[in-house]
């Protein structure tokens, strides 16, 4: 984070299964070899390494191929006959685990007691990324029982509530922000459709966001992936203040046009660097200059976190890492994006 001039710091969240800011946090961590490098993963996680060159993480059954970057679901999970989804059978916790909520309360006032970062709490509660059997059953049961889909998420709202204020009791003096993730859109729209999603999706986010703002101080930081343009006046009023991870190389997600549409309700998180419009071909000039055209749109005026579009991948060239920090650096003291 010194090294980056980074501002914001994440506390333990789902996403990351051991502390980070805690005395106990050397323990929770191991040294493990995989690809022919050392890494720090948490301790309960385990990997098996396979004839064919794959891995296997076992916590998860995803498997990472010989030639692949990511962890993938790799053999599909028993699935369940769209006609036997049952919303009656979906019990999702009200309450979150009382040693999960003191590890946070301690690390958020350390960081806040001890440094200058910005806190962000990552995806921590029920949100509403609920999912009955694979995505394609799922999906299908949106289009055949959309009322069914809304009981879930009706169950999943009231469990989120819940949940926030237990939170916002353990850290949201110390937080800045806290995020929540749904993947909407794919590479080229919303993926069931801006009206269905408007007709299943859109009460229930307005619900949840509502009693968000009036639960704590923490702001919405909002991650969903792929070209969403059509529904982002939806989600602004619904309550969301950040949209992550901005995806620019989407129709209509280019930013000139979020900017000039969104540039008064949002904060755009990333959008900095996507690794679909900067290929490794490119050099490091045109990286250079399509970064800092992307900062200067989104920093004009305010209301922009310098952050890159999803992860980086691992065939990302060191000098397009170069090109990314050094259009940062030359743009975060200019007086006209301050």
């Amino acid at each position: 984070l010194e090294k980056a001039e980074g501002d914001v710091i994440l506390l333990t969240s789902k996403m990351c299964a051991s502390p980070l800011w805690t005395d106990a946090a050397e323990k929770a961590w191991k040294e493990l070899r995989l690809w022919g490098k050392s890494f720090q993963v948490p301790a309960a996680w385990n990997f098996t390494h396979l004839p064919d060159g794959s891995v296997v993480w076992e916590n998860t059954g995803f498997r990472c191929p010989a030639s692949g970057f990511y962890f993938d679901e790799y053999a599909r999970p028993a699935d369940v006959d769209v006609d036997d989804i049952d919303p009656d059978s979906y019990r999702p916790p009200k309450e979150l685990p009382e040693a999960f909520l003191r590890l946070l309360e301690k690390q958020a006032e350390w960081l806040y007691q001890n440094t200058d970062y910005a806190i962000a709490c990552g995806e921590s509660i029920v949100d509403l990324q609920v999912q009955a059997g694979s995505f394609e059953t799922w999906m299908t049961y949106l289009a055949l029982e959309p009322e069914g889909a809304k009981e879930f998420l009706e169950k999943a709202c009231e469990a989120g509530e819940a949940q926030l204020r237990q939170l916002d009791q353990a850290i949201g003096k110390y937080c800045s922000f806290m995020g929540i993730a749904h993947d909407f859109g794919d590479a080229s729209g919303v993926m069931i459709g801006a009206n269905r999603w408007r007709e299943i999706y859109k009460p229930y986010y307005k619900k949840l966001f509502q009693a968000w703002k009036s639960s704590t101080r923490m702001k919405i930081s909002l991650h969903s992936c792929g070209a969403i343009a059509e529904i982002l006046p939806d989600l602004v009023e619904c309550g969301v203040d950040m949209l992550n991870p901005v995806q620019v190389s989407c129709p209509s997600m280019d930013p000139e046009t979020l900017k000039a549409r969104f540039g008064d309700s949002l904060v755009f998180y990333g959008g900095s660097y996507d690794a679909v419009s900067c290929p490794v071909t490119l050099g490091y000039e045109e990286v250079y200059a399509r970064v800092r055209q992307n900062i200067e749109t989104f920093s004009r005026g305010g209301g922009y976190l310098f952050a890159a579009v999803h992860n980086l991948p691992a065939d990302v060239p060191e000098h397009h890492l170069r090109a990314l920090l050094d259009a940062y650096y030359d743009c975060r003291d200019l007086p006209e994006l301050r």
